[in-house]
């Protein structure tokens, strides 16, 4: 015989006598009256769950505030950063060899010339990467050869 037709007809046996067994009258009626009592009583809040509330509600304030701390800065604050960065280099020559190069050249050329903005993020300075290819002027300082001494950005 296989196992699995002798396990059918047991599981058809117990389906057939659990069929016919039923909870006896008096039990329906309790659990309605129950149901009944409950719906009419209101519900009692225990003596600490009003300490629920500003719990979570501190706590809903600090996932707020450090959400917003996590936030990428604004394109404003990006533009005041390459706005202050660009008044940095606009204030002096930034050397990009030795400085004892730049006096051994003697008589430099001073050249006005107009760059991409990426030239100044080369040189290690913040920018807006939206305005990147945008032109900015600057003078550049050439040794009479033509090798780039310094730079200096005007706008």
């Amino acid at each position: 015989m296989h196992p699995d037709s002798r396990l059918d007809r047991q599981l058809a046996l117990l389906r057939r006598s659990v069929a016919e067994a039923a909870p006896p009258a008096t039990t329906d009626a309790a659990i309605a009256r129950a149901i009944a009592a409950a719906k009419g009583r209101p519900r009692r809040a225990s003596s600490r769950s009003w300490i629920a509330w500003p719990i979570a509600l501190a706590a809903s304030i600090a996932m707020i505030a450090f959400a917003i701390r996590q936030l990428p800065p604004q394109a404003g604050d990006a533009d005041a950063r390459d706005s202050a960065a660009s008044n940095a280099a606009r204030a002096k020559f930034m050397p990009l060899v030795p400085v004892a190069e730049i006096e051994r050249a003697g008589d430099a050329l001073l050249v006005p010339a107009r760059v991409p903005r990426s030239t100044i993020a080369e040189l290690g300075l913040p920018i807006d990467p939206a305005r990147a290819g945008d032109p900015v002027d600057a003078e550049l300082l050439l040794r009479r050869d033509g090798a780039l001494l310094a730079v200096r950005f005007l706008d």
